[in-house]
C-alpha cells in the first residue's frame, strides 16, 4: 500500500548517517583565545570583549595594528572626508567580525587595563586590506606587517587609497584630562616604520577641536573629544558627514 512505501522511505531517511545531511556554516566571528574558543564582541577593528570564561567582561587590545576610531567622524588626511575615513573604520569592525581568529594573551595589560592579545592572522587580514596600520609601541614592528602595510599604500587600499601621509595622530589627549599619569601626549604613528611615538605637551584641547600633525598634503588631523562623550551627550563634530 502506498501508506506502507512512503513509512519504508521515511525510515531510510532516518537511518542514514548524519553526515550526508549538509553541514550548518556557523555564522559570525570564532575566536580562540589562548587556545579555547571564546563568545566576543567586537568593540572595534583592533578591540573585542570577552563574554565568558576566566576573562568574561574583559576587554583586549589587539597589538601590533591600530584601526581608525569608529565613534565618530574624527580623522582627517589628504583628500579624505572624515566620514568617509568613519566608514572605513566601520568597514574594519565588520570585517573582524567574521572569520576565524586565534588570540594568545601577552599576559600584560595596556594604559587603559585592556588584555594585550597577538591576534597574528586578524592583524595581518587589516593591515593586507588597509584597514589598520603598523603600530608598535616600545617596540620594533613586525616585519611580515610592515612588508603588508608598503604593499597596501603601493595599492592604495583602505585608507592609503588618497596618499599616505607621514605621520598620522592616533589618539590624542588634553592636558586636563584625568588618569594621565605620566603626563599629557599625542600618539603619533609614522606610516613608514610603524612606529607609534608619544608627543608630550602641555595643551588644553576644547571638545571638537583638531589636532594636526605636518603640512600641506602631508597634514594628518584628529579631532578631540572627551572620553565621556564619545558615545553619550556627543558633540556636533561626532555627527558631521
Amino acid at each position: 500500500m502506498a501508506w506502507r512505501a512512503a513509512l519504508a522511505a521515511l525510515a531510510v531517511l532516518a537511518a542514514a548517517p548524519a553526515a550526508s545531511a549538509p553541514s550548518a556554516r556557523p555564522q559570525g566571528s570564532a575566536l580562540f583565545l589562548d587556545g579555547t574558543r571564546r563568545p566576543v564582541t567586537w568593540i572595534d577593528g583592533d578591540t573585542f570583549r570577552v563574554l565568558d570564561g576566566p576573562q568574561k567582561g574583559r576587554s583586549a587590545r589587539v597589538v601590533g595594528v591600530n584601526s581608525l576610531e569608529s565613534y565618530g567622524p574624527v580623522h582627517r588626511w589628504g583628500r579624505w572626508r572624515p566620514a568617509q575615513l568613519l566608514g572605513i573604520a566601520r568597514e574594519a569592525t565588520r570585517r573582524v567580525k567574521v572569520g576565524e581568529w586565534h588570540c594568545r594573551a601577552s599576559g600584560g595589560d595596556d594604559a587603559y587595563g585592556r588584555i594585550l592579545a597577538t591576534c597574528p592572522d586578524a592583524a595581518r587580514m587589516l593591515v593586507r586590506a588597509g584597514l589598520a596600520m603598523v603600530f608598535a609601541v616600545g617596540e620594533r614592528p613586525d616585519p611580515e606587517l610592515l612588508a603588508l602595510q608598503r604593499k597596501a599604500q603601493a595599492r592604495g587600499a583602505g585608507m592609503w587609497r588618497k596618499g599616505v601621509p607621514p605621520l598620522i595622530p592616533s589618539s590624542v589627549h588634553s592636558a586636563d584630562e584625568p588618569g594621565l599619569e605620566k603626563g599629557p601626549y599625542d600618539r603619533i604613528v609614522d606610516t613608514r616604520t610603524g612606529m607609534a611615538e608619544p608627543r608630550p605637551h602641555q595643551d588644553v584641547y576644547r571638545a571638537c577641536q583638531e589636532v594636526c600633525v605636518g603640512e600641506g598634503a602631508d597634514r594628518a588631523c584628529m579631532t578631540w573629544v572627551p572620553f565621556e562623550r564619545r558615545y553619550r551627550d556627543r558633540p556636533p563634530c561626532l555627527f558631521r558627514r
